[in-house]
C-alpha cells in the first residue's frame, strides 16, 4: 500500500522519506533484532550452562528467538502499514502555521 508521491514537491517527498526512515517501529525493530541476535548467540555458546541455572530451560536461546520474532514483526508492521504521506505533510503544515502564529506572522 503505497502513497501517491508523484504530486508532491521535492521538499515534501524528502520530508516523507525522512519521517518514515525515523519511524519508531523501525528503531524498535532494529533494537529488538540486534538484542535478539546477541542473546541467541549467547544461548548457543552457553548451551550446557543455561539449563543448569534455569531449571532445564535454554532461556537465552528462547528469549533471543522471541526478540528476533518481535523485531521482525515491528519491521513487517512498518512495511505493511506506513505512515500516510498526507498525515506527515498535514502535520508539518500545521506546525508551520502554529510557529508563524507564535511569531506574529500570518500564513494565509
Amino acid at each position: 500500500m503505497r502513497d501517491d508521491t508523484t504530486t508532491m514537491t521535492e521538499e515534501q517527498q524528502a520530508l516523507v522519506r525522512s519521517t518514515r526512515r525515523l519511524d519508531l517501529r523501525r528503531i524498535l525493530g532494529g533494537l529488538f533484532v540486534l538484542y535478539g541476535v546477541i542473546t541467541t548467540i549467547v544461548g548457543i555458546v552457553h548451551w550446557n550452562t543455561d539449563p543448569i541455572k534455569t531449571g532445564g530451560i535454554h532461556i537465552n536461546l528462547w528469549v533471543g528467538l522471541s526478540l528476533l520474532v518481535g523485531g521482525l514483526l515491528f519491521f513487517l508492521w512498518d512495511r505493511l502499514n506506513p505512515v500516510p504521506a498526507s498525515d506527515i505533510i498535514g502535520q508539518a503544515e500545521a506546525e508551520e502555521h502554529q510557529k508563524a502564529a507564535g511569531e506574529g506572522r500570518d500564513l494565509a
